[in-house]
């Protein structure tokens, strides 16, 4: 990151895109290793045999992530009105969407496959573990809320009718922390809250 933030300035907005590919490309690598748990532990059994620790997946893919969208929000910010804006908004909020998606997956209990519960059944909380990796997600979690609302008022209008579902999948999961819960509030209050109201 400190050799981009060296050589921000003289980077087009293609080329910084092209970064964010390959970083992006990392990102999803790091879920989809993180995300398989018979290869996780293989990892930690492999840990125990050969003395190694337990690699820092989750903190590799949440890393991976920030930097993405580091990366995409200061395009959007440096970015000239005709220097291929709609791209760059284009992969911020794709981002910004697999971003929320993972958190709400991991939020999700794992007997719920289709994230829908059965009428008459109570949802068993998540366990430690889980709560733990919420924790540890939440940082990115706000992160990529802020960039949502960063997104100005026509984009975020635009854009609100993919985020809406995963703001509501928000308010009803579980959090590990409560940073989460304070962004999403504010995010309601200060952009989705006017828009409702002007729309009505």
């Amino acid at each position: 990151m400190e050799i981009y933030n060296m050589y921000r300035a003289q980077l087009s907005a293609q080329n910084t895109v092209i970064l964010f590919e390959a970083l992006h490309t990392v990102a999803t690598h790091a879920h989809k290793i993180n995300s398989d748990n018979d290869l996780r532990t293989k990892l930690q059994e492999l840990g125990s045999m050969t003395q190694m620790q337990d690699p820092p997946l989750l903190r590799l893919e949440n890393e991976s992530y920030q930097l993405c969208l580091t990366i995409l929000q200061n395009i959007f910010l440096d970015r000239a009105p005709d220097e291929g804006s709609l791209e760059v908004e284009t992969h911020l909020v794709g981002l910004c969407k697999e971003v929320l998606e993972v958190y709400l997956s991991t939020a999700r209990p794992a007997h719920l496959s289709g994230g829908i519960q059965p009428l008459g059944h109570w949802l068993i909380p998540v366990g430690s573990s889980k709560r733990r990796e919420l924790a540890a997600r939440a940082p990115l979690v706000v992160s990529t809320l802020q960039a949502i609302s960063g997104l100005g008022d026509s984009s975020f209008e635009k854009n609100l009718g993919q985020f809406f579902p995963l703001l509501a999948g928000l308010i009803s999961c579980e959090h590990g922390s409560g940073e989460v819960q304070v962004a999403l509030s504010d995010m309601f209050s200060t952009w989705v809250g006017p828009i409702v109201l002007q729309s009505c």
